[in-house]
């Protein structure tokens, strides 16, 4: 059984809701992943479902702006990042889900979907010399000359640098933008 790859994954007719749910849903699944696959770290698999799972009281009422078919996938990926640390209670979950064919142990560890845990706005740091004078959010994904062009267009930042000669400027997509100034 593949969880996390049915028609609930579109995020093309996903309402805000699904999109959130289902993006943190993934981006769970895939440190989760991470950290039971390499790392064995337990603990911060443990902290990332229950940031799932305030994620999910967070959005509550789930009937409103959500189709059932999302809040099941969400739920069912939930429910086997869950196994491997509670697996009694993630079999009660599972069957309490209408999964009557075979126990959860048997069941395939899920893939996260890459595009479902991609986030469309980033937060970029902003240094001037080597130093965080602020924070821009853009579209996820800009190249470096569209993100550069965007940082020194702001005008918190386009005042810090009022003045001053640009001498280069470090860009690293989606992370940090240093202006060296001279």
């Amino acid at each position: 059984m593949q969880v996390g790859s049915g028609a609930a994954a579109s995020l093309d007719t996903a309402t805000p809701k699904e999109k959130l749910l289902l993006r943190k849903a993934h981006q769970v699944l895939r440190r989760a992943t991470h950290d039971f696959d390499s790392r064995w770290h337990f603990n911060s698999a443990i902290a990332l479902l229950m940031e799932l799972v305030n994620e999910i009281h967070a959005q509550e009422p789930l009937e409103e702006e959500m189709r059932p078919e999302v809040a099941k996938e969400v739920f069912e990926l939930l429910t086997l990042m869950l196994n491997p640390m509670v697996p009694h209670l993630a079999e009660e979950l599972w069957e309490i889900m209408g999964h009557t064919g075979g126990t959860l142990a048997h069941a395939a560890w899920p893939k996260f979907v890459p595009e479902l845990a991609a986030e469309d706005e980033v937060e970029i740091v902003v240094q001037i010399k080597g130093r965080v004078k602020g924070k821009v959010s853009v579209a996820a994904g800009l190249d470096k000359d569209e993100l550069e062009k965007l940082v020194l267009s702001d005008s918190k930042i386009a005042k810090l640098l009022d003045g001053q000669r640009v001498v280069k400027v470090i860009v690293v997509p989606d992370k940090l933008v240093n202006v060296v100034t001279g």
